[in-house]
């Protein structure tokens, strides 16, 4: 988790004097937004499945997350912070306050549906892997559809103990 932090305060840095931090994820010329993921200290123990991947998506450059079994974020890329628009304090926080879901029909957020999305449905569903299209809508209020690929995390008895999910944005 220190690496993140790190990460996330060199980002700062680079955002603050307008310079371009390319170093960081090796893609010239990109831009970065400084995302607060917020507080890690809450990890557990690093020798657990759940801890290995929390440290693999805070690594990642990929838009990625993993959830608790109570369905609260306890690691986000940050490019999947970017994608799904969050700005600040994930860590911690059910999914479904931290991502603004749309419903697809209607525009409208919160719909009947969110709690069956694949991040968090897996964590019920059984050993299966899952997939869905979400439309999240940004701060700035452009909405934004993206598929997500989720599996569950189970420990050393089978039991489900999280849940990962990797994103992807459609186009068109």
């Amino acid at each position: 988790m220190t690496k993140l932090i790190l990460r996330l305060e060199r980002l700062a840095d680079a955002a603050a004097n307008g310079s371009d931090d390319s170093a960081l994820d090796g893609a010239a010329g990109r831009s970065h937004h400084v995302v607060d993921l917020g507080d890690h200290s809450r990890a557990p123990a690093a020798s657990t499945p759940l801890a290995r991947w929390i440290a693999t998506v805070a690594a990642a450059h990929d838009p990625c997350l993993v959830l608790d079994p109570d369905g609260q974020v306890v690691s986000m890329s940050v490019s999947a912070a970017e994608l799904l628009g969050c700005t600040e304090g994930v860590i911690g926080r059910p999914l479904l306050d931290v991502v603004d879901v749309v419903d697809f029909e209607t525009g409208h957020s919160a719909p009947d549906y969110a709690p069956r999305i694949a991040p968090i449905a897996v964590l019920t569903m059984g050993s299966g892997l899952m997939r869905s299209l979400l439309r999240t809508r940004q701060r700035d209020g452009v909405t934004v559809t993206v598929d997500a690929s989720s599996a569950p995390i189970h420990d050393a008895t089978g039991a489900t103990v999280g849940s990962f999910t990797f994103f992807a944005p459609v186009r068109g």
